[in-house]
């Protein structure tokens, strides 16, 4: 599994980097405007918090991680519109966009999501269900991120009625969409001696454990299959669990209400089917 560091190590790497590949163009860029001395000392505040986000990998880092990457890859654009630099405009383009596509990489993402787990047990991060990928996580990336940086930006250009407004208005709503994005960081597929836990707040009401001699496989799921289906659209490849007797269920439910159904099978949709299966081979899983 040393190999699934390298992602971890090549994030803090290019994240370290920032200031030398973007950092001039956007120094070029801040040049001319307003309030450019609070806003640098703002810029350097957030790339250190996003450098100790990816030195101490957590579910709340790694909401970090996705926020700031994106962000900083739509920074460099501005740049580019804003200096005459070409050569400074394509180091920092090339830097921030290699850092936005590693904040989304699925083996930060589960060594983030690990970086919480306790004792003898491994954490894999679940995709992301299929609404929130196409249109739901974009929308709330933009309103954490408008929301942050529209009050303070107003403010520094020397407008502080509206900067005020924008702060009173954004900021509640930029909590709010961290807080939708941070709870798709804390769905994942535990593996532990004691057998197979899924933990998804938007599938399930409460985690399920299968316990190890309950599993009759764990392996991809077959077209056509009959087993519950708990993946929330994810796309991508779809594990099946298949118990050896009927296992309870309870599914999430928008009233609270949750009730218990039996399945002899269900799926679930994790960021690296292939690393959860490298695992419960290892852990000798039955039927892997």
């Amino acid at each position: 599994m040393q190999r699934d560091r390298i992602p971890v190590w090549a994030l803090r790497a290019v994240w370290l980097a920032q200031p030398v590949t973007l950092g001039p163009a956007l120094a070029d860029g801040l040049h001319d405007l307003d309030g450019r001395t609070f806003l640098s000392v703002a810029v350097w505040v957030l790339w250190g918090l996003g450098l100790l986000a990816t030195l101490v990998p957590r579910p709340v880092t790694l909401t970090a991680i996705r926020i700031g990457g994106p962000a900083a890859a739509a920074l460099s654009v501005w740049t580019a519109t804003a200096v005459d630099d070409t050569t400074l405009v394509v180091v920092g383009l090339v830097g921030a966009f290699v850092l936005g596509v590693l904040s989304h990489w699925p083996a930060v993402a589960d060594a983030c999501v690990d970086g919480a787990s306790y004792g003898d047990e491994n954490r894999f991060l679940l995709r992301a269900p299929g609404p929130v990928v196409l249109a739901l996580g974009p929308i709330a990336w933009v309103l954490a991120v408008a929301g942050v940086v529209t009050g303070p930006l107003l403010l520094a250009s020397g407008d502080p009625a509206v900067g005020s407004a924008a702060c009173v208005a954004g900021l509640p709503v930029a909590a709010a969409s961290v807080r939708a994005l941070h709870h798709l960081h804390r769905r994942w597929i535990v593996l532990v001696p004691a057998g197979f836990v899924l933990h998804d707040h938007l599938a399930l009401a409460d985690p399920t454990l299968v316990p190890r001699d309950a599993i009759a496989m764990v392996g991809p799921a077959p077209a056509g299959t009959d087993a519950h289906d708990l993946t929330q659209a994810a796309r991508g490849l779809a594990l099946e669990v298949r118990c050896r007797e009927a296992h309870d269920l309870r599914p999430a439910s928008r009233d609270g209400g949750a009730e218990v159904i039996v399945a002899e099978a269900f799926l679930c949709a994790p960021a690296r089917p292939d690393a959860v299966l490298a695992e419960a081979k290892r852990r000798r899983l039955p039927g892997v």
